[in-house]
């Protein structure tokens, strides 16, 4: 098995890459083969969370020159799992490539894995994942058929995101228990006060109990906040991903903007209802057979329309329970099978 190094956006704060990790190694070691080195932006606490040697994320040329000393002739190098390719800063498209362009000519191996590609809204990143991804990919993995349209010349594989490879977990519902993971977007004040008033009457009309995660620490501390204080809910604002886990796996629904809520749910058979602030929740939704179950986070997004659709799914929690039974296993192969091709190309 050839040195293996990951970088992904892991010890940034974001649970979702952490489930990500956690999940390619399971599989990894489930397979057998020697732990890969992972690149952290917090390489000891990546180091205690999941028991690899991580090595630093450094920005700028300084970080450049570091990457490249990490490397050695042959090595595999694997870029995600996650959305790395999208550009909600222009510098994100620019740091992940240059990267992959670093270790091809150093003579390594790279493999674009589990990736979720956009959106790509300026005409340098899309030039730039156009020409550059398949210039330097061994091979490639996505998690949607949108992301395969924007890197097909690199012939992608389609594939699930490795989070679902967590292992299973007990089910012990809560009664009245709803999980919500939110996160603001730019100029939607308006929609989120709508959101508030449709949860204050769901919980009144059902008898419910939130408790707002926050999947990415800081960033979503403030809405979790502000929506616990108004609905007399709780805020669990940095759990572990074991923590998370057992949480979904408490609830009788999750209402979850944040994708990996959704993913970490639906692993765990909670039913779970989204909110697409960005292409890849309805994706995911649609993966699954669950495509009626997300709302557009937009102007057409309807508060009457989502209390219908929150109201009838948990009052049939447990058919939707019996549809992920039958919907997840089918997507773990696919997300195994991404996992499954880094180590093919590590041999």
């Amino acid at each position: 098995m050839r040195r293996t190094l990951i970088m992904a956006f892991v010890g940034a704060g974001n649970l979702g890459d952490e489930a990500i990790l956690a999940g390619t190694l399971k599989r990894w070691r489930d397979r057998g083969y020697p732990d890969p080195i992972v690149f952290s932006w917090q390489p000891a606490e990546t180091a205690q969370t999941h028991s690899v040697l991580a090595l630093p994320v450094i920005g700028g040329l300084r970080g450049l020159l570091h990457f490249a000393r990490a490397l050695q002739r042959g090595d595999l190098l694997v870029l995600g799992g996650g959305s790395l390719l999208q550009d909600g800063e222009r510098r994100i498209v620019p740091f992940w490539l240059s990267r992959a362009l670093i270790a091809r000519l150093l003579g390594c191996r790279v493999v674009y894995h589990a990736q979720g590609v956009g959106p790509l809204r300026t005409r340098l990143g899309r030039i730039l994942v156009r020409l550059v991804v398949p210039l330097t990919a061994h091979a490639i993995t996505v998690r949607d058929e949108g992301s395969m349209k924007l890197v097909s010349a690199a012939r992608p594989v389609l594939v699930a995101d490795p989070a679902l490879l967590l292992p299973a977990l007990e089910r012990r519902s809560v009664p009245g228990r709803v999980v919500v993971a939110l996160r603001s977007v730019q100029g939607a004040g308006r929609r989120e006060a709508a959101l508030l008033q449709v949860l204050r009457l769901l919980k009144e009309k059902l008898g419910l109990e939130y408790v707002f995660v926050v999947m990415h620490y800081p960033d979503d501390v403030a809405m979790a906040t502000d929506f616990a204080a108004a609905t007399e809910g709780t805020v669990l604002a940095r759990p572990s991903l074991g923590e998370l886990r057992e949480l979904l796996a408490g609830a009788e629904l999750v209402l979850a903007m944040r994708l990996h809520a959704a993913i970490l749910a639906a692993g765990v058979l909670t039913p779970v209802i989204g909110l697409a602030y960005d292409p890849k929740v309805p994706a995911f939704f649609t993966s699954i057979g669950l495509k009626a179950l997300v709302f557009p986070w937009g102007e057409h997004f309807s508060p009457a329309e989502f209390d219908q659709v929150v109201t009838n799914v948990y009052a049939d929690r447990a058919k939707h329970r019996e549809h992920l039974k039958t919907a997840v296993p089918l997507a773990v192969e696919r997300a195994a099978r991404a996992v499954d091709l880094l180590l093919e190309w590590g041999r």
